[in-house]
């Protein structure tokens, strides 16, 4: 009787075993994924991120080890060179390397190697002695990537005031050198209701241009440095100053970059109003000066859409021309979308010594501005 019920119970075991075994998904565990393997469109340039995410689009440019990428679906990218796994260009690229040798070719970065393919020669370069990465093509607009931001501000009722803020940004690359020029126009008016009379409380224009040649990983020349700044407050009906100066790049990691840069120059004035010379009784309205410019630059990415700017500058003059001019820009930048920007910056401006106008007033040393403004970059 025990001899039968153990053979029932062992057949009823291994055929309940069979079929539990036949009805598991064995083969999944077995097999391991592996990537969809898919052929890349060559008319566009492609990112690999060390995240695995895939980007198509035009690569703009490489510096300070950012890369700036251009995608139709998320607009202007700036991505970490150790945040890219594999890249690989759709056209030739000018490379620059730290000891200056410039190559030009296709390009495939991976692995923390840099592969550059011509007719004629192909390279493998490490990634870590790369300068800079420009566009060869024969388009200029290539070359070129710019922003425009406005903030504006309207009153009405018992105050009707109107303010607006205009900045433009925009630089030409190549793999030895850039051209940035930069235009900060601000204007203010307030109207008295009971008089009608219009009174201006801002209205300034700042105009500044330079160009670097990259020297090496950590130093720059800067060949020709120029700024045309308006200030009828002031008493500044233009100022002129053109210089030149050596760069150095104290901190250059994937997050922060401190950039100091200093040299000599010349500035030409034009007074909105002065008063007589007490000898003379003559008008001089004019003053020149030899100069030295001091200037540093400091950004930190405080998140990955959340940056961090300041851009210092003092400029050593004459007493007549206000002896120390200092000019200082520092806030955020808040990528809201994939062109535009929030930003919130605050303007200083401070004048030593400040000339009086024809009544012998003296304007305010310092001026401050806060600006909130919607940025585009293009």
């Amino acid at each position: 009787m025990h001899r039968t019920i153990c053979k029932i119970f062992l057949v009823t075991s291994a055929f309940l075993f069979s079929l539990f075994s036949l009805a598991s998904p064995k083969e999944t565990f077995d097999t391991q994924w592996q990537m969809p393997q898919f052929k890349l469109n060559e008319e566009f340039d492609w990112i690999q991120t060390t995240s695995g995410e895939w980007v198509k689009g035009d690569l703009i440019a490489l510096y300070d080890e950012e890369l700036e990428f251009d995608s139709d679906e998320f607009g202007i990218q700036k991505i970490d060179l150790d945040d890219i796994a594999w890249l690989k260009s759709k056209g030739e690229q000018s490379i620059r390397m730290d000891n200056g040798t410039i190559y030009e070719g296709y390009i495939v970065i991976q692995n923390g190697q840099l592969r550059v393919t011509n007719n004629d020669y192909e390279k493998v370069l490490n990634t870590h002695d790369l300068v800079s990465i420009a566009s060869t093509e024969d388009k200029e607009w290539d070359l070129w990537d710019g922003k425009v931001a406005l903030g504006a501000n309207f009153r009405k009722g018992n105050t009707e005031q109107f303010d607006y803020t205009l900045t433009a940004e925009a630089q030409r690359r190549t793999s030895t050198s850039r051209f940035v020029s930069e235009f900060v126009a601000n204007f203010s008016e307030s109207e008295d209701k009971e008089t009608g009379e219009s009174t201006k409380t801002a209205n300034s224009q700042r105009l500044t241009a330079y160009y670097d040649w990259l020297f090496s990983r950590k130093v720059f020349f800067r060949a020709a440095d120029f700024e045309y700044f308006t200030d009828e407050l002031q008493n500044i009906k233009y100022r002129a100053t053109f210089g030149v100066g050596l760069g150095y790049h104290f901190i250059d990691t994937s997050r922060m970059k401190w950039d100091i840069t200093a040299g000599p120059s010349y500035q030409y004035m034009v007074f909105e109003e002065v008063q007589p010379n007490a000898d003379t009784g003559k008008v001089d309205d004019t003053s020149d000066s030899e100069a030295l410019m001091i200037g540093t630059v400091f950004e930190y990415e405080i998140a990955k859409n959340i940056d961090f700017e300041t851009k210092y500058q003092v400029t050593f003059v004459s007493e007549e021309s206000g002896k120390y001019l200092h000019h200082l820009e520092t806030g955020f930048e808040i990528e809201l979308t994939n062109d535009f920007d929030l930003d919130v910056i605050l303007y200083v401006d401070r004048t030593d010594k400040p000339q009086p106008d024809e009544s012998g007033e003296l304007p305010e040393k310092d001026d401050y501005r806060l600006l909130v403004s919607l940025g585009y970059e293009f």
